[in-house]
């Protein structure tokens, strides 16, 4: 379903540009080179998205981890704390809890539903807060609160300084992109000029179009390359 999804966008996308392009610059050619450039902005939009989600997911583990500690405090067991989470915790994180939840419920195990949980999430924060979670219930002590107030600010910190480094690297990025897509809003208003359509209708116009959308992708997966931020190793796996 997903895939049909995939291929209905992406057939619109192009559809529709070529389609603008044509009634624009009156060019075939033109028109083609500049959707098939633009048929990928679909795609880059939802791995954008899903990127967004996974540091929204990975930035309410300190905010759930303080949950825990307070019901800690408040005399729940470690159990029940956990539980709280998928009524209180945060909520983009709710329906993970709720899952653990029903399990503790039903009888399960608990490090093995922890440890279902973790390879579920698919994070490296999310592995060091069940991992941690597992040995205090394992373990116990007076220093659990502590720990889990240590993981916080920890995860916090890292947070912080991803997110810092993120910003800056999405500027030049962004500065990048704006000068891979400059030539082509140039065409695009050159295009208005007879001379201009008429060069890029023979087959040597042709020729440099192609190129210059093989040469423009091949930046776009440069700059993805060059600007994508190494993922926090799964230590904990």
């Amino acid at each position: 379903m997903k895939n049909i999804r995939s291929i209905t966008i992406f057939i619109f996308t192009i559809s529709s540009v070529y389609l603008l392009i044509y009634l624009l610059s009156g060019t075939t050619s033109i028109a083609i080179a500049i959707s098939t450039i633009a048929s990928t902005v679909p795609f880059l939009i939802n791995r954008g998205r899903a990127a967004s989600s996974s540091r929204k997911r990975d930035a309410a583990w300190p905010e759930a981890i303080d949950g825990v500690v307070s019901a800690l405090q408040s005399g729940m067991s470690i159990s029940e704390a956990i539980c709280s989470l998928s009524n209180r915790g945060p909520e983009i994180l709710r329906d993970d809890f709720r899952i653990i939840e029903s399990e503790l419920l039903h009888g399960g195990e608990f490090g093995e539903i922890l440890l279902r949980a973790k390879d579920n999430a698919d994070s490296a924060i999310a592995d060091q807060v069940f991992e941690t979670l597992i040995l205090a219930k394992e373990f116990g002590g007076r220093d659990t609160n502590s720990a889990l107030r240590l993981l916080a600010e920890f995860v916090r910190e890292d947070l912080a300084v991803s997110e810092e480094i993120r910003t800056k690297f999405g500027w030049i990025k962004n500065s990048a992109i704006l000068a891979t897509i400059a030539p082509w809003l140039l065409l695009l208003l050159l295009s208005s000029q007879k001379s201009t359509r008429e060069s890029f209708s023979t087959i040597a116009g042709m020729q440099i179009l192609a190129l210059g959308v093989v040469l423009t992708g091949i930046a776009f997966v440069w700059m993805e390359r060059v600007g994508k931020l190494p993922q926090m190793e799964r230590a904990l796996r």
